[in-house]
């Protein structure tokens, strides 16, 4: 089967790698292509007599939940992590949050023969896979170097699972090279053993979402706006125009609301704030200004690893990815400041979402009733305060995964 697998990601790498390089800025080309194939410095970044963690985080949310982690494991367990990443976001975010702490890197091609060069130069002691990313072609390599692979904040989407169960025949061993799946919950562990894990392999231990060390302080832009601010974060294609339509209704009742709209992607900022022209509001993109902030309708956020603390500054979050069938993303960040939540139908990456509706600190909408409910919460500051201590305190209740997963990687290190 591996070698079906390989065959089948060579002839799909042919056809896209072109479009990949090119896609890129120039300056990133040519590291971006040769540590995908494999390529990786051997000497002069490590600290001789310490093991090495590699730890590999796909994008921008994966990172942000290993960030305290990572400096977990540098502060208690070994000075040499190497961080990899597939997405350049993913990079960039590692970069501004880690800094020069650790070894940072694209993950090499999930091929035998460019993951192989990238073993033999870092030399890891264990490959820590986030949120069950699982790289056939990695893990194989990894077992066959005697390295073990653990997955950690694992997580297996409803989507996902239905898949891998029917190619559970070539799931089981990709699975059985795993030593140790570290689950956020129940529902997920049951996941991963249905499609092929060994069941003694499989822990509960919480997800890292949780325990991501929130920001304190708002971005001093943000902190000058004096009206109702709507947070709509992470939002994908076809979600924009269905926030911005509630809230040009919310405009004619509530005088001076304000929308921080941040896209998932980046490369959708353009068409963002063409759709926010089209809907006749005032846009301000946030990377064109500083100091004193210019009176707009909309704010489109087009940086990155800002948002977190943007939630700070609103009265209401609503949460992108749950209007599209993406799987929502993370309200834990506004639950963090105390914000209530507002989501849609779609947020089946976040299990504990039930939770929050259940307990008051989320409500969950369709496109149709997302104007009402927005302007019923804008109107109620006595609901949004109960909505948001019950949303804190479910953030700070379910903490506790970082200790738990610190203590599983050491356990894994003194018995190889």
């Amino acid at each position: 089967m591996m070698f079906l697998y390989n065959a089948l990601y060579t002839g799909a790498l042919s056809l896209l790698l072109p479009f990949e390089y090119l896609k890129r800025p120039e300056s990133l080309r040519k590291r971006w292509l040769s540590q995908r194939c494999g390529n990786q410095p051997s000497e002069g970044w490590k600290s001789k007599g310490a093991p090495v963690v590699w730890l590999h985080a796909v994008s921008v949310g994966e990172v942000i939940s290993a960030v305290p982690l990572v400096n977990k494991i540098l502060h208690e367990l070994t000075p040499n992590v190497v961080v990899s990443t597939v997405t350049d976001t993913g990079q960039a975010v590692a970069k501004q949050r880690l800094q020069d702490s650790v070894r940072l890197i694209y993950i090499p091609f999930d091929l035998p023969y460019t993951a192989r060069g990238a073993v033999k130069s870092l030399r890891p002691d264990i490959f820590i896979a986030m949120e069950t990313e699982l790289w056939p072609g990695v893990f194989h390599t990894m077992h066959a170097h005697n390295t073990p692979v653990v997955v950690l904040n694992g997580r297996i989407s409803s989507n996902s699972y239905n898949g891998y169960r029917k190619i559970r025949f070539f799931m089981k061993n990709v699975l059985s090279m795993v030593t140790l799946f570290g689950m956020q919950n129940e529902v997920y562990a049951q996941r991963i053993i249905d499609i092929g894990a060994d069941e003694s392999r499989v822990k509960v231990v919480g997800n890292l979402k949780y325990d991501i060390e929130p920001p304190t302080v708002v971005p001093a832009w943000a902190g000058q706006l004096s009206g109702p601010v709507i947070v709509a974060g992470s939002t994908h294609e076809g979600e924009e125009e269905i926030v911005l339509a509630a809230f040009k209704r919310l405009r004619e009742q509530f005088a001076g609301v304000v929308l921080i709209l941040a896209p998932r992607h980046p490369q959708r900022f353009d068409e963002a704030e063409r759709l926010i022209k089209r809907a006749g509001l005032r846009c301000l993109r946030r990377s064109m200004f500083t100091g004193e902030l210019p009176q707009s309708d909309v704010i489109l956020l087009d940086s990155v690893g800002e948002l977190a603390a943007v939630y700070g500054a609103g009265q209401v979050a609503v949460m992108g990815g749950s209007f599209a069938p993406k799987g929502g993303h993370n309200l834990l960040e506004p639950a963090s400041w105390g914000v209530p939540i507002v989501c849609g139908p779609h947020m089946d990456n976040f299990p504990m979402t039930g939770e929050f509706i259940q307990q008051g600190a989320a409500i969950s909408v369709t496109a149709d009733s997302l104007r009402d409910t927005l302007a019923m919460l804008l109107a109620d500051s006595a609901l949004r305060q109960r909505m948001g201590t019950v949303a804190r305190d479910l953030y700070t209740r379910n903490s506790g995964a970082l200790a738990r997963c610190v203590k599983e990687i050491a356990q894994v290190l003194a018995a190889g």
